[in-house]
């Protein structure tokens, strides 16, 4: 073994750097196209279609399970639209949400207008009569018989920080807008209107706004109220869904991919997995799946890094990684990571590829046996297999997929199965739980 030089130390931590899991927008040389090859179908198209092909306005529901590539697609999604004309507004939910708390339609309905206030503000200098939506709402309860000292209001700035950062105020500015609900759906569709009015005397008359609301599929609870946050989120869209359609605009809503498995017929763009084998008995290679991420890595590390660090036939060796990746962005990158901090001569020698399979494997374990009898049944059916609706089994379900133990995949009709890393390990705890003990 050659100890590493001062320039393959270098080279490492070039490597290294490239390898970061973190959004990318779409000009950055390290993005790979990830549905941009037959047989795949691409779900952010599917949206800009949704929005072009509709008249002038229209709802979509858009999500990812952790890990998918969410962020960076929306970004993908947002260059796409402005490319082709559009009036692009982003908003985090994250800057006027509790994630952790319960949510009403009242607050979303208040922090929608907010953030859209902010969005023209900040992206187009747009301030409608000299005040923000929130100076607008704090105007609006005071020509209702709201009592605005009661709820602690003082201005419109204290809505914004108050329904964020205190649950009490949050509580007592739903309860007090529980009637009222049809009256703030008025106000705030007239807000959007005026917006709507102002932005196009700004851009043109024609201009075609698109609102991009995201990280609402953040919004869980802790361990504690969990059920009750989830359950509040599943009421506003079931029930609400209507109220959170805004006239002129086109909207795009980031929501949590459970969703899907509590509201079915509502449609949700999902992200899948990028599909490396095929739905059958075999899981024979798909190999353009497989040879987009041979690209995704090729960009990372540069063609003439490829060789220097997988030696003069990389993808013979960088395919053991693509294939126990399981098509998952962010494991793919943590193997290749890990690969990376173990690399103790050029090229990496196969002991330190292994000894990265099992960091990361290990990061899965261990599995529980009630877990591994669920899961091995999904790897036999390739289907979910939820007996019910009823919120735990739904967090389960969910808790399996935002870990990557369960891989969401698509070809035509949507599959599921269990990650390369630990079929092997989920088969043989089943096993052992199904063998008769003797005597």
């Amino acid at each position: 073994m050659v100890p590493l030089t001062t320039d393959d130390r270098q080279f490492l931590k070039f490597v290294y750097r490239q390898l970061e899991d973190r959004p990318l927008d779409p000009g950055d040389p390290r993005y790979q196209p990830p549905y941009d090859h037959p047989g795949c179908e691409d779900p952010i198209l599917l949206v800009q279609n949704d929005i072009e092909y509709a008249d002038s306005q229209s709802i979509n529901l858009f999500s990812g399970f952790s890990g998918s590539g969410k962020t960076t697609e929306l970004l993908r999604l947002r260059q796409r639209l402005t490319d082709a004309g559009y009036v692009v507004l982003y908003a985090d939910a994250l800057k006027y949400i509790n994630p952790a708390a319960p949510i009403e339609i009242s607050d979303l309905l208040i922090v929608l207008a907010g953030a859209f206030s902010d969005a023209i503000e900040e992206e187009h200098q747009i301030r409608l009569k000299g005040e923000t939506y929130w100076d607008r709402f704090h105007n609006w309860l005071a020509t209702t018989d709201v009592n605005l000292k009661e709820i602690g209001l003082k201005t419109g700035a204290d809505i914004k920080l108050e329904l964020r950062t205190t649950p009490s105020f949050r509580q007592k500015l739903v309860e007090t807008l529980g009637g009222r609900i049809g009256e703030l759906h008025k106000d705030v569709t007239s807000f959007f209107d005026d917006g709507f009015k102002a932005l196009r005397e700004k851009v043109g008359a024609d201009a075609k706004v698109v609102f991009l609301f995201d990280s609402l599929e953040q919004i869980r609870g802790s361990l504690s109220d969990e059920e009750k946050v989830t359950h509040s989120v599943e009421v506003l869209f079931s029930n609400n869904l209507r109220l959170l359609e805004i006239p002129n605009l086109h909207v795009v809503y980031t929501v949590p991919p459970w969703l899907k498995f509590v509201l079915p017929g509502v449609r949700i763009h999902l992200l899948p997995c990028l599909r490396t084998w095929s739905n059958n008995a075999e899981r024979s290679v798909f190999e353009l799946g497989r040879n987009a991420l041979r690209s995704l890595i090729g960009r990372r590390f540069t063609p003439d890094g490829m060789t220097r660090f997988f030696g003069p036939e990389p993808f013979s060796r960088a395919d053991r990684m693509i294939q126990l990746s399981g098509g998952h962005f962010r494991d793919l990158l943590r193997l290749l990571h890990e690969t990376v901090l173990r690399a103790t001569d050029l090229p990496v020698s196969d002991d330190a590829m292994e000894r990265a399979i099992v960091a990361v494997r290990s990061s899965f374990l261990p599995v529980s046996l009630d877990d591994a009898r669920w899961l091995a049944e999904i790897e036999r059916a390739r289907s979910t297999l939820l007996q019910t609706r009823q919120p735990a089994e739904i967090g389960r379900l969910t808790r399996f997929l935002d870990t990557h133990m369960v891989l969401y995949l698509r070809s035509g009709e949507e599959w599921y199965d269990v990650h390369p890393l630990v079929r092997d390990e989920v088969q043989n705890i089943a096993k052992s739980s199904r063998a008769t003990p003797t005597e």
